[in-house]
Parts: structure tokens; C-alpha cells; sequence
């Protein structure tokens, strides 16, 4: 005799109703959500029921059916393989794409090409323009202080220039630190709704029943998590937001809840790094930068991140013995990728001008250019330029002072004779005089417009000094002291104008005093000329070092792009919601149900033919 009642069959059809009307509920609400951002496609967990167990009046020749069908719940399709894949490229797009938005920023300021004309940027017309009004005066004007104007003129042009790109890029630089500062905000923000979520998901686990240890080895499901799988969702969308900010990991375990029962636990931590822990079930932490550790109380300069202790809802802090339960402090180059990381390294690395520690943290710091080293390289080439034209100004042919570049007061040597190179250059070898010893000898460019100090000239401070925009001082037309009145006299002007053309060398420790490194005046570990050419060589070399960088970063970037939207396509192809499927699955779920309602007809006419009808042929 078979071990399932007569009237089993009622329950199988009932429980197959059960079914396919909740699998039609199911669908309904995938469809309802196709456009639902985040959404996850929903699928209804069964298995069939299993009567155990032996009956009084079981046969050796029974056969044993199954009882019917049970939904145990509600699960998401999700391809755990293609998060983590679309999460680590999400990480490089946001890097990439971080560092050429703010290479683009760079380029519209010191693009020559895009600004100028046919023969040349701004810039470099302008040094063109200064040449020119050189060797106008050197052929015709020696002497006429009115061709003396038209380079001053020309020279204040470029003056100009220098400002502009000077400001244009100062503002770069505050407008990334800004966006850097906004995003630790945002990825803080974004750890914080996690944390609030995870909360949210093991409440409504709970309360819709954990799984006991027994009941997830023999994989049961039941109603667990299924009140919890939108906010799943949010989640999951949230981890998406954060993965291009920074680069993660991300982990799912179980956590004992007591009475042998386990809820579902996120942890999240830096990729590659378990105790660089971020969330850890109810538990969060904050970004923030490091304290200077040379400088209490001030900001790390180079930006590094901490991690803050783990906190929950409450405030109550992570124990101290467990990952999380004390600062983390992110090194350097720990973070690989995403947003932050790049503008970290767009804020502070400035390429050749790189000092010892700085290399000691990053050995790729020389080849890796931020927006300070394009400060420096413009600073470099004003104060270059600057230099030998107030040298050519304050100099004799023979390499003596006719000018004390501190004071601007005019000098005679009256130092050691014969005099060696390092005597030439102490002024206390000089002695003051009423009147140069040529004529219109000083300082042509100074830090500030309304004095002569020829010292610390950087592209934002260069300016025509304030006597030679009062005429006071010119450009000289000899720098032999003996050919002073000569009106015929032009070895100085045919001086710069061979100095406008030649190649000069650049090199780090020029402008240390005033570069813009994270450290201020810090020295570069290698003080090799990085460059050697013309004023508008160096220009020509800054700029294709950015147009290099640039489309380099953009062909990279569109790689990675690439290869995420594939991924996430991947992701939408098993996780969205595809109406095509859904119309099939109600076509399905129609017919199923037609059939239990169907079997259920059946059953009934059977046992009304067995009790009614059994025994009454005859009567």
C-alpha cells in the first residue's frame, strides 16, 4: 500500500497553484521593474517535498511519488565572478578617467598649438615677437630708447602670458584638491549607507528567518533574505558607486546570530589587503587624510589616507584585536586605481623634480607628472628666461657686477687680482659708486613690478622691473665699460639675440628655492638637466610631454572603458530583466497552472467515482 494518502493528490495540485501563482507574482514584478535602475531580475526557489518515513501497511512492492512542490524563496540572478571583474576594471576607468580629466585641464591652458596661429602658439610668438624687436634695435635703432620701449612692450606681453598660465594652472591645482576632498566626503558617505544597509538586510533576515547550520547544509533556503533582496539592490549599486572611487574587495560570509542560527555578512576591504578593512557587517569606517608626520596638526603633504577604527550605528568602536579595530594608514602606492588615487598622484608628483623621499615612497615618482611638475617647468623657463637677460643687464663682458642684485645699488670690483670665477661673484669684492660704469646697467625683469629684486622670479611673480618700466634702466648696448658712450656699441643686444636662439639646460635645482613641490624646496634626488634647447624648445618640450601623457592616458582609458561596458553588458545579460524571457516564463507559468487546477478536476472525478460510485453497479 503506498505511503501517500488517498487524497494526496489534492495536496500535490494545490501546491503546484501554490506555485506557479507565486512564480507568476514573481515575474509580474521583474516586469514591472525592467526599468528600474540597480533592479536585479528575481527568480522563485523550489524543490520537491519528500515524504519520509514508512507505512503500517507498506508492501516490499510499494512504489514510492513524490508529494508536490515547495517555494523556499526568492532569489536574485547574479554572476558573482562578473561584480568582482566589473568592479576591478570600474576601479581603472575612475583612475584613468580622473587623471585625464584634469590633463584636459592642463592642455586647454598650455596648448600652444590650439591658441595660436599658423606659425606657432601664443607663447612662443610672443618670444619670437622679443627677438625680433632685438635685432630691429641691434640692425637700425643701437641707442633709441624708443626701440628700447618696443621691447619692453613685447617683453610685458609675454610677462602677461606667464600670469595667465601661472594662475589658469594654480586653479587647477585648488580646484582638484577640492574634488579630492569631495570625494573622500563621498566615498565616506557611501561606507556610512552601506553600513546602514547591511543593518537594514540582517534586521529583515531575521525577521523573515535565519538559517540554522543543520538547515544550510542540506540547502535549504527558505524565506531568508527574500523581504531584503531591493535592498540588495542598493547595495550592490552602491559597492558599484565605491569601486571607481577606490580599488576593493568584496566578501560575503555568515555571521553567527546565536541558537546556531547565521544571517548574511558584508565585508568590504582595499583590493589585494584584508586588514584594510572599510565595512565589516554593521560596522564602517572613514577616509581621511594622514596627519603630517613631520608637521603635528597639519595635513600629510603628499596626501596618504587613513582608515579610520570601525564603528557601528551606535558609535560603539571595533575591537581592538580585530581587523579594523585600529587606524589603518594607506601607503603610498597601496591604492593601484580608482578616482581618488589619481587625483592623489596628479596633486603631488612632480616628475624630475621629484625629491629622495619621494622617490623612497614611489621608485616610478621621475616618470610620473602631476600638475606641480607643470608649475615647476613653467617656473623654470620664466626664471631661466629672466635670468640671463638681467645677467646680460647687471654683468660686464668679463663676468663682474656692474649691478648689486640685492640692492640694486650700482658696484666697481675692488676684490683680488687676478680674479678667479668664485671672486667675481661675492659682492663683499665690491665697492659702491655714484653712477654705473654703463649706462643703463640693472635689473630688466624683478619679482615684483613696483621694485628691482631680480631674486625668486617664478611665472606667476616675473615682472618688468620698476626701473626699467620708468626708463631708468634699459637694455644695454655694450657690456665692455670701455665702449660705454660708443653710440655704434651693440655686442649686448647681438648678446641676447644669440642667447633668444641658443639651447640652455634645465635642470631641477634652478628654481628649488621657489618650487612647487608637495615639500616646498625640496631637493631633487637627481639634479640632471632634464632638458637642454631654446626658450621655445622648452616650451615645445612641456607641451608634448602633456600631449604625450594625455593621449596615452586616453587610449588607456578607453581600453578599460571598453572592456567594463562589456563587462557590465555581461552583468545585464544574467541579472536584467529581458522581456522576452519573462513572456515565455508566463506562458510557462499559464500552463502549469491550468494543469494543477487541471489535475485538481481530475482527482476530484476520480475519488467521486471511487466513494460514490464503488459497489453500486449491480444494485
Amino acid at each position: 500500500m503506498s505511503t501517500v494518502s488517498t487524497f494526496s493528490g489534492f495536496t500535490m495540485a494545490r501546491l503546484g497553484i501554490m506555485a506557479s501563482s507565486k512564480a507568476m507574482e514573481v515575474t509580474g514584478n521583474n516586469i514591472s521593474n525592467i526599468n528600474t535602475p540597480g533592479y536585479t531580475r528575481q527568480s522563485l526557489d523550489q524543490r520537491a517535498l519528500f515524504v519520509g518515513g514508512a507505512d503500517v501497511y507498506s508492501s516490499q512492492f510499494d512504489v514510492r511519488v513524490g508529494a508536490g512542490a515547495l517555494t523556499t524563496g526568492v532569489s536574485q540572478l547574479r554572476d558573482p565572478y562578473l561584480d568582482i571583474r566589473f568592479r576591478n576594471e570600474n576601479a581603472k576607468v575612475g583612475f584613468y578617467e580622473g587623471k585625464y580629466d584634469i590633463l584636459q585641464s592642463l592642455s586647454l591652458i598650455m596648448n600652444e598649438v590650439a591658441k595660436g596661429e599658423e606659425d606657432g602658439g601664443v607663447m612662443e610668438k610672443q618670444f619670437n615677437d622679443i627677438l625680433e624687436q632685438l635685432q630691429v634695435m641691434n640692425t637700425e635703432h643701437a641707442g633709441d630708447k624708443s626701440y628700447d620701449s618696443a621691447v619692453r612692450k613685447s617683453a610685458e606681453a609675454l610677462v602677461q602670458l606667464f600670469h595667465t598660465y601661472s594662475e589658469s594652472i594654480d586653479k587647477v591645482l585648488t580646484n582638484t584638491q577640492a574634488e579630492f576632498k569631495e570625494n573622500i566626503g563621498e566615498v565616506n558617505r557611501l561606507l556610512t549607507k552601506l553600513r546602514e544597509l547591511n543593518e537594514s538586510i540582517k534586521k529583515a533576515e531575521i525577521s523573515s528567518g535565519a538559517l540554522s547550520d543543520a538547515e544550510r547544509k542540506e540547502g535549504m533556503i527558505g524565506e531568508r533574505g527574500q523581504q531584503a533582496l531591493e535592498l540588495r539592490d542598493e547595495r550592490n549599486t552602491i559597492i558599484d558607486e565605491l569601486s571607481k572611487l577606490i580599488p576593493i574587495d568584496v566578501k560575503y560570509s555568515d555571521e553567527s546570530i546565536g541558537a546556531g542560527m547565521t544571517v548574511e555578512k558584508l565585508t568590504i576591504t582595499l583590493k589585494g589587503n584584508s586588514d584594510a578593512v572599510l565595512v565589516d557587517g554593521v560596522y564602517r569606517g572613514q577616509l581621511s587624510v594622514q596627519e603630517d608626520p613631520k608637521n603635528p596638526g597639519n595635513e600629510d603633504p603628499y596626501l596618504r589616507l587613513q582608515i579610520s577604527v570601525l564603528e557601528n550605528g551606535l558609535g560603539q568602536k571595533m575591537a581592538v584585536n580585530k581587523p579594523g579595530g585600529e587606524i589603518y594608514k594607506i601607503e603610498d602606492q597601496e591604492l593601484k586605481s580608482g578616482t581618488l588615487q589619481a587625483q592623489r598622484e596628479m596633486l603631488t608628483k612632480v616628475g624630475e623634480y621629484s625629491s629622495t623621499d619621494e622617490i623612497a615612497m614611489d621608485p616610478n615618482a621621475s616618470t610620473k607628472r602631476g600638475i606641480r611638475y607643470y608649475q615647476n617647468a613653467l617656473d623654470a623657463l620664466a626664471q631661466k628666461f629672466a635670468s640671463i637677460f638681467n645677467e646680460a643687464n647687471m654683468k660686464d663682458k668679463d663676468g663682474f657686477w656692474l649691478v648689486n642684485p640685492d640692492t640694486g645699488k650700482y658696484l666697481e670690483y675692488a676684490g683680488p687680482d687676478p680674479a678667479k670665477p668664485e671672486d667675481k661673484e661675492k659682492l663683499d669684492n665690491y665697492k659702491e659708486i655714484d653712477k654705473p660704469l654703463i649706462d643703463g646697467a640693472g635689473a630688466l625683469f624683478s619679482n615684483n613690478g613696483d621694485g628691482n629684486d631680480p631674486s625668486g622670479i617664478t611665472a606667476g611673480n616675473i615682472s618688468i622691473s620698476y626701473n626699467w618700466s620708468h626708463e631708468t634702466t634699459h637694455v644695454i648696448q655694450t657690456r665692455d665699460p670701455a665702449k660705454n658712450h660708443l653710440s655704434t656699441a651693440n655686442d649686448n643686444i647681438a648678446h641676447l639675440i644669440a642667447q633668444m636662439q641658443a639651447d640652455h639646460a634645465y635642470a631641477p635645482g634652478d628654481i628649488q628655492d621657489t618650487n612647487h613641490n608637495p615639500v616646498p624646496g625640496s631637493a631633487a634626488a637627481n639634479d640632471d638637466a632634464f632638458y637642454t634647447g631654446s626658450f621655445q624648445g622648452m616650451l615645445t618640450y612641456v607641451n608634448n610631454m602633456l600631449g604625450n601623457d594625455q593621449k596615452a592616458t586616453g587610449d588607456i582609458l578607453d581600453n578599460f572603458y571598453a572592456s567594463s561596458q562589456e563587462l557590465d553588458l555581461g552583468r545585464e545579460s544574467v541579472s536584467g530583466v529581458d522581456l522576452n524571457d519573462e513572456a515565455v516564463n508566463m506562458m510557462q507559468l499559464q500552463k502549469s497552472y491550468s494543469a494543477s487546477c487541471r489535475l485538481l478536476t481530475t482527482i476530484d472525478e476520480l475519488l467521486d467515482k471511487l466513494i460514490n460510485g464503488t459497489g453500486v453497479a449491480g444494485r
